[in-house]
């Protein structure tokens, strides 16, 4: 019984061992599997570990300028007020206190638009709001669009619009913002 025991201990702990393990040494140097030699690129060995601090970022990279709103394409929008919410947009959102859309524009053969959902708090102020991106306006029901949430931490992360077509979402949003203050 110990020798079944013992034996199934090194199998486990082999195997246990070799889980993890790549081709390469205990180094880190790349290995192609084939052969005990570290693998060549470009006539040169790859023996040498790098450190991070070692490795060359590229400078050429641009960095995308801030998507801001454009007061002139805000001067050009208008904001509606949602009636009594439908059923449908109660049943997807909640029974909420105002809301407010504002066009966006086509982008790829639809039509965008920002709504903004508020709920009322205590006394009476917006205790919460949540700002979604949408194409469903132009549906025939609310649930065939796309609604995508706006976060305030990285608002137009889940948006694959070009710079332009993002100002005029930021353009809408604040548009859409001002009414539900004045309100």
């Amino acid at each position: 019984m110990n020798a079944k025991l013992r034996y199934l201990c090194v199998a486990v702990c082999a195997s246990l061992a070799l889980a993890g393990c790549a081709p390469g040494d205990s180094l880190g140097t790349p290995s192609d599997g084939n052969s005990d030699q570290p693998v060549v690129e470009d006539g040169k060995e790859t023996n040498d570990a790098t450190t991070p601090e070692e490795v060359d970022l590229p400078t050429d990279v641009e960095e995308e300028p801030p998507i801001e709103a454009d007061e002139d394409i805000m001067a050009t929008m208008t904001c509606e007020p949602f009636g009594e919410g439908s059923e449908e947009l109660n049943m997807m959102f909640g029974y909420f206190d105002r809301a407010v859309s504002v066009e966006v524009g086509k982008n790829n053969g639809r039509t965008w638009w920002v709504v903004i959902f508020e709920w009322d708090g205590e006394g009476g102020t917006a205790g919460l709001r949540e700002a979604y991106l949408t194409d469903a306006l132009g549906q025939a029901s609310y649930r065939d669009g796309m609604w995508i949430q706006l976060k305030d931490s990285d608002r137009w992360h889940d948006v694959d619009w070009d710079h332009d077509m993002l100002v005029r979402g930021q353009s809408a949003l604040e548009v859409a913002r001002e009414a539900l203050a004045s309100s």
